[in-house]
């Protein structure tokens, strides 16, 4: 078993009179390091073991980030059960699941906007500074209120809960010049304890397998943690990133020659100017208040604030160019601010409650956001002619952007949320969850193309789970809940879409092993939903810039996901995700979003040799994709792309000196598999070749 607990034992011999009576000694060993958590309160605020929420959850805990060298959140999500990403350039990466993007993202389990360039959850986000990530697929309107059927991306911050002084730094080494340095002090202020702060930072620079693009990225993450009382602990913190990176593109690169033929560009090719740069920071502040009563009872209250900033210039090239000359490009540039402000507060209560001969839970809550993004563009003059692209090296005058910005776009989202949870234990094996929210959801936007759109939404969300534990290991769930997502896609005439809606249906089997060390789960999902945005592919908005959309009614997803994950023993962890989904038009035919691989396969696991071989670490794993396809825009209209399937390979190795020094490489796409990373919107990119890290490890104390 993963973990051994040694038990007391009481020895009596009879026949001896004199009788010795030692005090009660309890040794309890502490687990290995592990691939899962022992709960989750991603999906209705209770604290849940894995095997108790019923919704298809996956827990990637900062054990397997550091055995991956899983650095940044798009690591992360495209080794997670049931997730893939396209981009729509180097830096706007859109993630999906089960057919539909995931825009739902919290921090510590309070809804945040996404990230500022995508709609999805920040791509370029480090990794360094959370405890773990959670993704809860499916819907999550009752924590998350406004939000699509994909799932919620929960980071769970590092917290100061060390008493004793802590610090280990790690550097590493990898391909196109890749350098990262980043440490971690965690340390009592006080000679209680009950202070306590902790400090993260990363600084990281390095090229890459496209031509012109560099990035230079730096974090810093800072938390206090003080005991107020026996009760009650106060948690203030602040995060910083920054990422700069230079030699961005800003869509795809032409895919067709004039004659209709695809060009067969090099991996490396990349359609960027030698000057763009696409700079974006992110800062929060938050407060936590959390005290517990004697009766069991917590009430917990979180504020917070987000910023994002973006500072951008771009060029971009459309058109198909002859075979022979070249020409045939139009160029666009662009340059641009953005600026993201985020206010949230969530307050909750949660505890037991004993009624009809039994004890249950209970939450409530009440949280409240305001968003805003301004937007200002930079007008320029006329471009030079590209000139022959077949030669394109990047070089391109830098063209004669305005000195002052044009406001293109003001937009505030209003959201405020009530909702209360119940676990009901019916019975010893039978376990009820309810829940509802009542979300009012308020979106006022000027666009300087579409014009003044505000849109108001009061919706009730109701949600409801059944487990059922067959034995002590395995259980049977049930759920189902509501989906309510206001889009801010538009028809070509300019107009929004009207909000998505519709259900979510999941039932499953959950196995809970070795006391909670391995958690396996299959789940078989069934969403329905109106008023889906479907990219209407050749069709832009009045700007000439941006992509429009179409709404499909009667669409539907169905599908199953497995996952084992966590420990097999005290030496070997592992991670096993299979998944499937096939969405679908009206009237359930139509395939919808061919870009999307309908089956995907994460595997990855790590084990250290016993014996006289016992300080070396040796892992490795697969990432499989079923082959997909996607409409490309060509010189007579759209033509298909076919993606064969692609099969992924990695590998890890650790050695340990001692209790303070390691040493690991890791090695991805180890069979150097050249694929396309397919989207919706005509967008094709290259993903990287084969990539190595070395990394050295040192725990100061």
């Amino acid at each position: 078993m993963p973990a051994a607990y040694a038990q007391d034992a009481t020895h009596s011999d009879s026949t001896k009179k004199d009788t010795t009576t030692l005090d009660a000694v309890s040794v309890q060993g502490q687990r290995a390091p592990t691939y899962t958590a022992d709960e989750s309160s991603a999906a209705t605020r209770l604290p849940l073991t894995p095997q108790d929420t019923p919704q298809s959850l996956s827990i990637i805990t900062e054990q397997r980030i550091e055995d991956q060298h899983l650095t940044n959140v798009r690591a992360v999500l495209d080794n997670t059960t049931g997730v893939s990403s396209s981009q729509y350039d180097t830096e706007r990466v859109v993630f999906w699941s089960r057919g539909f993007q995931i825009e739902n993202v919290a921090n510590d389990g309070v809804p945040v906007a996404p990230g500022l360039n995508a709609g999805s959850a920040d791509a370029t986000l480090d990794t360094a500074i959370y405890d773990r990530i959670e993704v809860l697929r499916g819907a999550s309107g009752l924590l998350s209120g406004a939000g699509s059927p994909a799932a919620l991306i929960n980071f769970v911050r590092k917290h100061a809960d060390s008493k004793t002084l802590q610090a280990d730094a790690t550097v590493s080494y990898g391909s196109w010049n890749t350098k990262r340095a980043e440490f971690d002090i965690s340390s009592p202020l006080n000679a209680s304890g009950s202070v306590r702060g902790r400090v993260v930072g990363v600084h990281e620079d390095g090229d890459s397998y496209l031509d012109r693009y560099s990035n230079t990225k730096n974090v810093f993450y800072a938390v206090l943690d003080a005991d107020l009382g026996e009760n009650t602990v106060l948690s203030v913190g602040y995060d910083y990133q920054k990422s700069k990176p230079d030699g961005v593109t800003w869509g795809t690169f032409p895919a067709f020659y004039d004659d209709g033929t695809q060009i067969r560009w090099p991996r490396s090719f990349s359609s960027a100017a030698n000057w763009t740069f696409w700079n974006q920071t992110t800062q929060t502040a938050f407060a936590d208040l959390k005290h517990t009563f004697d009766n069991g009872w917590q009430v917990h209250a979180m504020a917070s604030h987000r910023q994002t900033d973006g500072d951008d210039a771009l060029f971009y090239v459309y058109g198909f160019p002859n075979r022979d000359s070249g020409e045939g490009i139009t160029p666009y540039a662009y340059r641009s601010r953005q600026h993201g402000r985020q206010n949230m507060l969530d307050v909750y209560a949660s505890g037991p409650f004993e009624a009809f001969g039994r004890e249950h839970d209970l939450v409530v809550c009440a949280s409240g956001s305001h968003y805003s993004n301004d937007a200002y563009e930079y007008p320029h003059g006329d471009l030079p002619d590209v000139g022959n692209f077949l030669d394109w090296t990047g070089q391109y005058a830098y063209p004669d952007f305005a000195a002052t910005a044009d406001r293109a776009s003001l937009v505030r989202v209003e959201q405020k949320g009530l909702y209360a949870a119940a676990r009901f234990s019916l019975a010893d094996p039978l376990k009820l969850v309810v829940g509802a929210r009542r979300t009012s959801w308020m979106n006022d936007t000027n666009d300087a193309s579409a014009g003044l759109y505000h849109q108001k939404q009061d919706k009730t969300i109701p949600y409801a789970g059944l487990i059922y534990d067959i034995t002590p290991t395995y259980s049977a769930f049930a759920s189902y809940t509501q989906i309510f997502d206001p889009q801010d896609n538009r028809r070509a005439d300019g107009s929004f879409l009207d909000p998505m809606v519709g259900s979510s249906r999941e039932v499953g089997i959950k196995g809970r092993h070795f006391g909670g060390a391995l958690n396996t789960s299959l789940t078989f999902f069934d969403t329905r939903l109106s008023s889906v945005a479907e990219a209407d592919v050749g069709q832009l908005l009045p700007d000439g810039i941006t992509q429009a959309y179409n709404s499909v009614d009667g669409t539907r997803s169905r599908g199953y996901e497995f996952e084992a994950s966590g420990a097999f023993s005290d030496d070997w962890n592992g991670t096993l995700g299979w998944s499937h989904f096939n969405v679908k038009g009206p009237d359930h035919t139509g395939e919808l979003r061919p870009a999307l691989p309908r089956t995907l396969v994460r595997l990855f696991t790590t084990y250290r040799l016993p014996g006289a071989l016992n300080k070396l670490t040796i892992g490795g794993g697969t990432n499989w994709q079923a082959a997909s396809h996607t409409p490309v825009d060509g010189p007579n209209g759209p033509q298909r792309v076919d993606q064969s399937s692609v099969f992924l390979v990695t590998a890890m190795a650790r050695y340990a000196f001692d209790d303070r020094a390691s040493v690991q490489l890791n090695g991805d796409n180890l069979l150097n598999r050249k694929y396309f990373v397919l989207d919706e919107y005509s967008n094709l990119y290259y993903a990287p070749p084969s990539t190595y890290t070395v990394s050295f490890n040192y725990r100061f104390f």
